[in-house]
């Protein structure tokens, strides 16, 4: 599964702001199996940088020279991309915590209208 593509799709359904209690408690699933995905994936980008900058602490004298060169690779840009992913996720999440409890405080209160 391509979290990106997935994360997309959810985020588009949910900017239209027209999705029904029903549906928002579907995708908060699916968000709660992308968070998942998205952390294994993190660890992964997290060791391969981790792995580059020992490498890099090697090859320089300084370490804030070793720093500098490993911030500037592909490994260190994934590691941000999948930051950004899980951060966007967890955003996703509330919003559709707070959707669910507008909706679910809605149809309480024209239950009660007469």
């Amino acid at each position: 599964m391509n979290i990106a593509k997935e994360l997309f799709s959810i985020s588009t359904e949910a900017v239209k702001g027209n999705t029904d209690p029903h549906r928002a408690v579907e995708l908060l699933q699916k968000l709660s199996a992308l968070i998942g995905m998205a952390t294994d994936e993190w660890i992964e980008a997290e060791m391969g940088y981790n792995r580059l900058y020992k490498g890099l602490t090697n090859d320089y004298e300084k370490i804030s020279e070793a720093r500098a060169n490993a911030k500037a690779t592909e490994e260190y840009k994934q590691k941000l991309l999948k930051e950004s992913q899980i951060d966007s996720i967890n955003r996703l999440i509330d919003s559709m915590k707070y959707l669910i409890k507008l909706k679910m405080n809605e149809y309480q209160g024209s239950r009660y209208q007469t």
